[in-house]
């Protein structure tokens, strides 16, 4: 195939949120352009008056461009070329293709008598493709607008496009489509029917499953880099196995369109709220912070932003979990909730730490790597295990029996909170 000949395109209708299944058409059309060096075009199908909205169309554009998924052409829409459809339909009339008739409504609708109500197309992965029995259907509606078989095959047609890859669930209607090719003297593209997406029990994949918009994602705190790389997953399989994608670019130099498949593909949340996660994990703290931005509700320690923002990567799965991290991190200590369950040497461990911590300076990692070391030091000395030394520290600090490393409490609180806040921990032993 020859590079620059290929030219595909995503028609979204602006008539709800852009989700997980349409990013992935957009996905996959996308790679398959790049593969080939071909175009990539943007339709708007926004025919359906009632339901399509400017605000949907701006929405779908802004989580496009969120995902990094751009366009060579467009966006075109299907409501600015109704003469384009008129010509085509005026064409179907003269060659007695076309009749006025009532729809369901009992409105006058343009129909569409096939030639033959039979035959064969081709799917690159699905090989022939059968059907029969096809009846009249509409081309233009009742209120002047074309239906979306219609419009599709004249725009696509149009717009030279030369490959159409999609879910399974348009099979039905390329039998539609390809008729209209046909009577239209029209060139078919290639179709791919990808295979379709469901729910980790083989149901139909819907919002209780965990499927939802990609401004939902976006907003929990979800990157584009994970929703990208897991959503090329389902449909497609790296020869070598390989789950993860630094990015889009990393992702189109290693896909292959030979790979693609029409088997049915598994869509599993927790497994894109892993990859979220190991993404989060792979961030420079500096980068990170920036991203965590609009998702702060308090403002970061003074002086300890990257601090504070290393301290809690390791358990962040989601941006939006940072605020609860934080909070368990920095916000103030009530000891007496703990104190009864502290070891007796306890009461040593938090006068060793008041000491060690008295005139201390705790600039950085390096310096709280250093203290816990001195305490490790002294607690092995004193035959004190490691878990008597650090949990009641980790208690002090944090109110909490799990977290970061220990340095990272000394650290973001800095010497003087952490001296009060141990001080305080000891005294309610007593």
């Amino acid at each position: 195939m020859e590079a620059g000949q290929v030219r595909v395109r995503f028609a979204p209708s602006p008539t709800g949120m852009l989700h997980l299944g349409g990013v992935r058409t957009a996905l996959f059309n996308h790679l398959f352009a790049r593969y080939y060096g071909g175009g990539r075009i943007l339709r708007i199908e926004d025919t359906d008056r009632a339901r399509s909205t400017k605000e949907f169309e701006e929405a779908q554009l802004e989580d496009l461009d969120w995902l990094g998924l751009g366009f060579d052409e467009g966006p075109y829409r299907q409501s600015e070329r109704a003469d384009v459809y008129e010509a085509a339909a005026a064409k179907l009339a003269e060659a007695g293709l076309a009749h006025w008739a009532e729809d369901e409504g009992g409105r006058s609708a343009l129909y569409f008598r096939p030639r033959e109500r039979e035959g064969r197309f081709r799917d690159a992965l699905r090989g022939d493709v059968g059907f029969s029995k096809v009846e009249d259907f509409v081309l233009v509606k009742s209120d002047g607008t074309p239906a979306y078989n219609f419009a599709a095959v004249v725009d696509d047609s149009a717009m030279g496009i030369t490959h159409v890859l999609r879910g399974e669930e348009h099979l039905s209607n390329t039998a539609r489509q390809v008729l209209l090719y046909r009577a239209l003297g029209e060139e078919e593209p290639q179709f791919l029917h990808l295979g379709l997406i469901l729910a980790p029990d083989g149901t139909k994949l819907s919002k209780r499953h965990g499927a939802r918009s990609v401004a939902e994602h976006r907003r929990e705190g979800y990157l584009p880099e994970a929703i990208i790389g897991y959503l090329a997953l389902l449909g497609w399989s790296h020869p070598e196995g390989k789950e993860e994608f630094a990015g889009l670019d990393e992702l189109a130099r290693e896909w292959d369109p030979a790979r693609l498949g029409a088997s049915p593909a598994i869509f599993d949340p927790e497994r894109l709220l892993h990859l979220n996660a190991r993404r989060i994990r792979a961030l420079l703290a500096v980068e990170l912070l920036r991203l965590l931005e609009p998702f702060l509700e308090e403002p970061l320690p003074e002086g300890r932003e990257l601090l504070a923002v290393e301290a809690i990567q390791e358990e962040m799965r989601i941006l939006s979990d940072a605020p609860r991290l934080l909070r368990e991190l920095v916000s103030p200590v009530d000891p007496r909730t703990f104190a009864g369950e502290l070891p007796e040497t306890s009461v040593g461990v938090y006068a060793r730490a008041e000491e060690a911590l008295g005139g201390r300076r705790l600039g950085d990692m390096e310096d709280a790597r250093e203290l816990v070391g001195e305490l490790r030091a002294w607690a092995k000395e004193e035959g004190i295990k490691t878990r008597d030394l650090l949990h009641p520290l980790r208690l002090a600090l944090t109110g909490r029996h799990g977290g970061p490393q220990m340095a990272y409490p000394f650290a973001v609180l800095g010497a003087d909170e952490s001296r009060e806040r141990i001080k305080r921990a000891r005294e309610a032993i007593l």
